[in-house]
């Protein structure tokens, strides 16, 4: 797709999966698809946008004239990730999530007739709108939408020379593998310029990160800046910048049609007064793909645990490995035949994601208190408790409000 002539036609594609991309096989672990289901339901459940309520908050009044309206009312975005990328003329330039098209209008506008820009969304839906938009704005011959995972990117390598993104990445139940794809389609030097939001460490109730309604919000599956940031350099970006732009809290919640009136009620319940001014801050990510291997950082090889005989170690001096859930801590022991042990630390308040394990799933509390939440409720968990998870059953691991909860599990998180 390095020629343009290849991007001349709008089409609505199905997913595909390039030579370059990565292989996708393998048990669902993190409760991915059932995510990527109740974010279908809660996008195609809205009757429209946020409209005005983001355009106006946004967006600079000039650059959307002879924007359609239907584009127009369904902007569900957290920013303008367009109007300070530095798009130029020519580029080819992805949106990821690209919903009803006004971002890849502005997009197709700054690159010219030359460039070319290609809305990826999840739903067929939301690319016919942005088809529709394209059309009614004369930009048909400069967009093409195509339905698609942002964890599966249906592009070659090297394809596109800047990534956009507004309110979509925390969409994704596994952003490392997201974050690798946006570097993997990006020609070297190419850049990602999104708009989205972070969340401290802590500050949202099991109750909210367990619900589908904040995860179609991008509220439960937003990271902390330090986790976000660290994610995008192991997928092999430079110069990340993650910019604060202004505080996300109830209010501006509630002008968003994907948080209902009940997920709104349940945070002015559990969350202090102080806490529902600050759900989340809206920020600016921006970060560059090395233009070459001279560019490219030295990232350390994780450290590979000693053989151990006979003796006693430290727990916080095996290496934590990689999860996608803030907050929690994973420890891998040993593996013994087919089954990883690990030790598994949830701050308190915090919470892990849904997720569901192909085979049987048992664990034991060694400290603190919390819950095994299950579809039909929670179950509590306090030291000395062994639980027992059936064969793809979804759970989730979640900590007492006033305490963390340490336990030694059985294959949790194996990827």
């Amino acid at each position: 797709m390095n020629d343009h002539t290849d991007t001349t036609t709008t089409t609505t594609a199905t997913t595909t999966t390039p030579a370059g991309a990565a292989d996708r096989s393998g048990p669902d672990l993190t409760f991915q698809d059932e995510v990527r289901d109740l974010v279908r339901d809660a996008y195609r459940s809205i009757p429209t946008g946020a409209g005005a309520a983001v355009t106006e908050r946004y967006y600079d009044a000039h650059d959307l004239t002879g924007i359609p309206d239907d584009a127009l009312a369904w902007a569900l975005g957290v920013g303008d990730p367009v109007g300070q990328a530095g798009l130029q003329d020519g580029e080819v330039v992805l949106d990821v999530g690209c919903g009803g098209g006004l971002d890849s209008l502005l997009a197709a506008r700054r690159v010219g007739p030359s460039g070319r820009v290609i809305g990826l969304d999840l739903l067929d839906e939301m690319c016919e709108r942005a088809e529709a938009a394209a059309r009614s704005a004369g930009l048909a011959d400069r967009c093409r939408f195509e339905t698609g995972l942002m964890e599966a990117i249906p592009l070659d390598d090297d394809t596109v020379d800047a990534v956009i993104s507004n309110g979509a990445l925390n969409l994704s139940a596994r952003k490392s593998r997201t974050f690798a794809e946006l570097a993997r389609v990006l020609r070297p030097g190419g850049r990602l310029w999104a708009s989205d939001l972070t969340v401290d460490e802590g500050t949202l109730p099991p109750e909210v990160l367990a619900s589908g309604a904040a995860w179609a919000g991008c509220l439960a599956g937003a990271l902390a800046p330090r986790v976000l940031r660290r994610k995008l350099e192991r997928a092999g970006f430079i110069e990340v910048e993650i910019t604060p732009v202004e505080p996300f809290g109830v209010d501006q919640a509630s002008a968003y049609p994907l948080f209902p009136d009940e997920l709104l009620a349940a945070l002015r319940r559990l969350l202090p007064s102080e806490d529902l001014q600050r759900l989340a801050t809206s920020v600016v990510i921006t970060a560059r793909r090395p233009a070459s291997e001279h560019e490219r950082p030295v990232v350390e090889a994780p450290r590979a645990d000693p053989l151990v005989h006979t003796g006693v170690r430290a727990l916080d001096d095996i290496a934590p490995d990689e999860v996608e859930a803030p907050g929690v801590t994973i420890r891998h022991l040993k593996r013994v035949d087919d089954v990883d042990l690990k030790v598994m630390d949830v701050e308190a308040g915090g919470s892990t994601p849904y997720h569901v394990h192909p085979h049987a799933h048992e664990g034991v509390i060694v400290q603190g208190h919390g819950a095994l939440r299950l579809q039909d409720g929670d179950q509590p968990l306090t030291p000395g408790d062994v639980f027992w998870v059936n064969p793809t059953e979804p759970h989730a691991i979640a900590a007492a409000p006033d305490r963390s909860i340490q336990l030694v599990c059985m294959d949790c998180f194996v990827d």
